[in-house]
Order: C-alpha cells, then sequence, then structure tokens
C-alpha cells in the first residue's frame, strides 16, 4: 500500500509498504529512496545556507547540486526549489515521527 506523506506546491513524498521505500515526486520526476536516504538527503539540505545564496552576486550560487545516496540521480535545484525542499524533505520526517507518536499512544492507551 502507498501513502501520501507530506506535500508542496511541486511534490511529494510517498511511503510504499511493501517495499518499504520512500519515492520523492518533484516536478514530474521520481526518486526512490531508503529511510537513511532521505535523512542523507535532508543533512545536505540544511547545509545549504539560503541566506548566503540570496545576498550573493554570482549567479553560480542561483543553483546547486545535489548528489542523491543511492548515486542513480543527480538533483539540479534553483533557489526556489532548494526552499521548497527545505519544507518538503523536514515537513516528511516529522509526518513521519507524529505517525510514530501517534501509534505508540494507541498501543499504551490499548493495553
Amino acid at each position: 500500500m502507498i501513502h501520501e506523506i507530506y506535500h508542496t506546491t511541486n511534490g511529494k513524498v510517498l511511503q510504499n509498504d511493501k517495499d518499504n521505500r520512500f519515492y520523492l515526486e518533484y516536478k514530474g520526476k521520481e526518486y526512490r529512496m531508503a529511510v537513511c536516504a532521505l535523512i542523507a538527503f535532508k543533512a545536505k539540505l540544511d547545509q545549504l545556507n539560503i541566506e548566503e545564496m540570496l545576498l550573493s552576486d554570482a549567479s553560480l550560487n542561483d543553483i546547486e547540486i545535489i548528489p542523491l545516496c543511492n548515486k542513480e540521480h543527480l538533483m539540479v535545484l534553483t533557489l526556489d526549489e532548494i526552499i521548497e525542499m527545505k519544507d518538503l524533505i523536514p515537513g516528511t520526517l516529522v509526518m513521519l515521527e507524529l505517525n510514530s507518536i501517534v501509534q505508540q499512544r494507541l498501543v499504551r492507551a490499548l493495553v
């Protein structure tokens, strides 16, 4: 079964229970990731300094190339896309954590 975890204007993250993978769908492309790859991608996004990119005069700072953990894909993101990803990926992880907390509380309430 496939569940949507979180979405933004241009993307969404789905969880596939059958293969225990996450699918990042962004602007018509799909990226398959294990949970560790999703966390590693978030860490790479966290290293990007948006304020520095905004204040820089260099046009090279308008894009960022991010290799994904599985080494199958590179993501080339503009500043706007980076800002959206900085919502999409952490939002996904927060929703997963929230789901885990709810499940724990339900189990405790039933016991």
